[in-house]
């Protein structure tokens, strides 16, 4: 009886969903491709970026994990762009190819977490450039958040300024990417709730890597070298993505939980306003 009691309740209904779903599976497979993906297009960036600021990228992943030394001059010469980059052609097509590849499998994650699966216009060529604006997306909004936290780390009271900056930021981010990943079918203010606890929970973790991730670069860098600095990258990278995967699991329970206080999480957030999915356009036909 109990254990019956236990797995129709809310916290069981989630622990079979990440189970069923394989959370850690998609976090360590979501976690490896962002290294291959995201990482080079961030390169990238700073290759292609004015002079002035070719070390936009180094700089935003320091001031990120408050790092010195070694470690920061290792990571200034993985980032730091070059300053005469071979941006050949093909290289630019491959690296874009593997970054919408990768917004394909978050998109996937969160079909199955929101079981959208059946959508036709989250597949063929309508996923394909919804996946790509929620790349270009990514992408952005990670400059601009580091360009923002450059600027206040140099004005008074840069910690009480910078957290709910940073907060915000990655609330939007964390809102809009399932949104365009979704194909806008399901109405953003039910997204909040996944966005707020991704967005808590990745400063949460981002605010303890500050103490821990300067020792373990300067650790690894001077074990491994560059290759240590990515072995520590690599790790941030999965926990991060376990923290995505798991928050756009329990949302997604939660959308569709018929408890009371459910009910009354989604009422607060406005998720019962409006129309809660988006009407599909009848008249449209799907491209596929």
């Amino acid at each position: 009886m109990l254990r019956r009691r236990l797995g129709e309740s809310f916290a069981g209904r989630c622990v079979q969903q990440l189970v069923a779903q394989q959370a850690v599976d998609r976090a360590m497979v979501i976690a490896s491709q962002a290294f291959t993906a995201l990482i080079p297009l961030l390169i990238l960036v700073a290759a292609l970026a004015p002079a002035s600021r070719r070390g936009l990228v180094a700089d935003a992943i320091v001031g990120r994990f408050n790092l010195s030394g070694e470690s920061a001059a290792a990571v200034q010469q993985m980032f730091g762009g070059s300053t005469n980059p071979s941006t050949e052609l093909l290289s630019v097509v491959l690296m874009v190819v593997s970054g919408v590849s990768l917004t394909r499998r978050i998109q996937r994650m969160y079909r199955q977490a929101w079981h959208r699966e059946g959508d036709p216009g989250v597949v063929g060529l309508r996923g394909s450039l919804n996946a790509t604006l929620g790349l270009s997306a990514m992408l952005v909004e990670i400059v601009l958040l580091g360009l923002a936290r450059a600027v206040v780390r140099h004005l008074p009271g840069d910690w009480l300024l910078g957290a709910p900056l940073s907060l915000l930021a990655s609330l939007v981010l964390w809102t809009s990417i399932p949104w365009l990943l979704l194909d806008r079918r399901v109405h953003w203010r039910r997204l909040l709730v996944g966005g707020l606890m991704a967005a808590f929970c990745a400063n949460a973790y981002g605010a303890a890597t500050t103490v821990y991730m300067p020792g373990l670069l300067e650790s690894y860098n001077r074990r491994y070298g560059l290759f240590g600095v990515t072995l520590a990258l690599v790790g941030w990278l999965l926990c991060i993505s376990m923290i995505i995967v798991v928050a756009a699991i329990v949302a997604g329970e939660l959308d569709r939980s018929p408890e009371r206080w459910a009910r009354r999480v989604r009422t607060a957030v406005g998720a019962d306003r409006g129309p809660s999915v988006q009407t599909e356009e009848a008249d449209e036909p799907s491209v596929r």
